[in-house]
């Protein structure tokens, strides 16, 4: 026998690199995988993908969008748009004066958007009240001469 080999050692390095040629590609794998978990749950990747849900063509609504807290409105507030969801409310008091009831327009897309309400709050001539509800999703322009409101109604909130 080969005084300079032991076989015990042969045996011991042939049962190392077994080993290691299982463990290195274990290591390998769970290291990948470790990074792909981090890299999923950290704060910058995730608002990324959320900027681009966001972003997506399509998503009617992505986020909630702010309502207008205001149901009440005069020619101060011309120019002004509003949101509101479907069943809101809202008035519209003018002097029929400056701006005739009779010139009063409201156009909708999609139509139907907006019901009128007949029962309105009276008020002192020669003011003049109207009132609105919102039926569905769409946007309207309610307009009489130089006063003009735009009202945007959105689906209820599931």
């Amino acid at each position: 026998m080969d005084s300079s080999r032991l076989p015990s050692s042969d045996h011991d390095t042939g049962s190392w690199q077994q080993c290691m040629r299982r463990v290195v590609p274990c290591c390998i794998l769970v290291s990948f995988f470790f990074s792909l978990l981090v890299s999923c749950a950290s704060p910058a990747s995730t608002q990324g993908a959320k900027r681009q849900a966001l972003a997506m063509p399509g998503d009617p609504t992505p986020t909630s969008p702010q309502l207008t807290q205001q149901y009440e409105f005069t020619v101060q507030d011309s120019g002004k748009t509003v949101t509101y969801t479907a069943t809101s409310r809202f008035g519209i008091t003018l002097n029929s004066q400056k701006y005739p009831k009779s010139n009063m327009q409201v156009s909708c897309s999609p139509q139907g958007t907006l019901g009128s309400i007949s029962n309105i709050p009276s008020v002192a001539p020669p003011l003049y009240a109207v009132r609105y509800e919102g039926i569905g999703p769409g946007i309207c322009t309610i307009k009489d001469g130089t006063f003009f409101l735009i009202v945007r109604i959105v689906a209820l909130m599931q």
